[in-house]
């Protein structure tokens, strides 16, 4: 079986011969920076990948887009839940397309092997949150890092328009991505904000939008991931995403207290990826050997074998050895040799 039939049955939720790990981790010191004003970011992201190829040689890989994170909009322009009504593209649109474009067909220049290739896409709301907590930090109140919480119940029509406009263009993206086969999938990152957005507001405003994203990406390709991001904690109501079609999950089981073995019970079967804690007080980064290998086995023994790949709840620290993976890697192929 080659990687790519395995990586595929795994996908599928079919028996393989090998029980894959996969993990990834940002390749900047800030993932939030811009590469478009500053294209040497995007040279450390290259290295980077070129590096973490060489070091763990991935079954599979997940696009890191650090510094071509956000699409440009005007959020400067945007001071309020009613004037996102109004938010249009920036003049760098066609440039952050092109250079989106060209990353994309590099990473896939470094992995040229025929090994599968997601690229990595951020939801709208994730977008809104970030970029307006970073133009308006005075809408962070009491030190909430989540504005689009505050601004979309606030005018969720206005925002809705907004998710709607930034849904386009994410969709012109994986066109031009997706489309002409750069990459082989999309890495979807989605989040209801440590559960703030109401249901009502997210199942009318957000959604919609996040569906037809995942609809445009179907239409080129069969399989992607769903990445429901946990990072530092936050919580998510699940149940939002059970009905998104998509091949993959990856949930924060920490945050979440929701093991492998019940997400996939949750998620109708479908293949998931996961178990470890990605902080860095958590045992994927501050484990012995023996802990880390230990708890391998515990995910094998409740999960199975079958549509199971070990990661993490989200991208792993930068404070993580990188033999701390490699302990990971090599218990998944002793349980391989073992159980398959």
């Amino acid at each position: 079986m080659d990687r790519r039939e395995r990586v595929l049955k795994t996908f599928h939720n079919e028996p393989a011969d090998k029980i894959l790990v996969a993990f990834w981790h940002h390749f900047l010191e800030s993932e939030l920076v811009d590469g478009l004003k500053n294209p040497e970011y995007i040279e450390q992201n290259l290295a980077g990948t070129m590096a973490f190829k060489d070091e763990f040689d991935p079954d599979f890989a997940k696009v890191m887009t650090d510094g071509l994170f956000f699409m440009p909009f005007n959020y400067e322009d945007m001071h309020c839940a009613a004037d996102l009504a109004n938010l249009a593209p920036t003049a760098d649109m066609e440039l952050y397309m092109d250079k989106s474009v060209e990353f994309a067909k590099r990473i896939r220049e470094i992995y040229n092997d025929g090994r599968l290739v997601f690229y990595n896409v951020f939801s709208p709301t994730f977008q809104i949150n970030h970029r307006m907590r970073m133009t308006h930090p005075e809408l962070c109140e009491d030190g909430d890092r989540n504005p689009i919480v505050k601004l979309i119940k606030e005018d969720p029509a206005a925002v809705g328009a907004a998710l709607k406009t930034i849904g386009y263009y994410t969709n012109i993206l994986l066109d031009r991505i997706l489309g002409e086969g750069i990459s082989d999938g999309m890495y979807f990152s989605v989040q209801s904000f440590n559960r703030g957005i109401p249901e009502d507001i997210y199942r009318t405003y957000v959604t919609p939008v996040e569906k037809d994203i995942i609809a445009k990406a179907n239409s080129y390709a069969p399989d992607h991931l769903l990445h429901i991001c946990g990072w530092r904690g936050s919580l998510n109501n699940l149940s939002f995403y059970t009905d998104y079609d998509c091949s993959v999950i990856n949930w924060a089981v920490h945050a979440e207290g929701v093991s492998l073995a019940e997400g996939k019970k949750m998620f109708g079967g479908k293949c998931v990826i996961g178990g470890f804690g990605n902080d860095k007080t958590d045992l994927l980064c501050a484990g012995t050997k023996e802990e880390i290998q230990a708890y391998v086995e515990k995910i094998v023994e409740e999960a199975g074998t079958t549509g199971v790949i070990i990661g993490a709840d989200c991208t792993t620290h930068l404070a993580t050895p990188d033999e701390h993976l490699h302990w990971v890697y090599e218990k998944a192929e002793e349980l391989t040799k073992k159980l398959l």
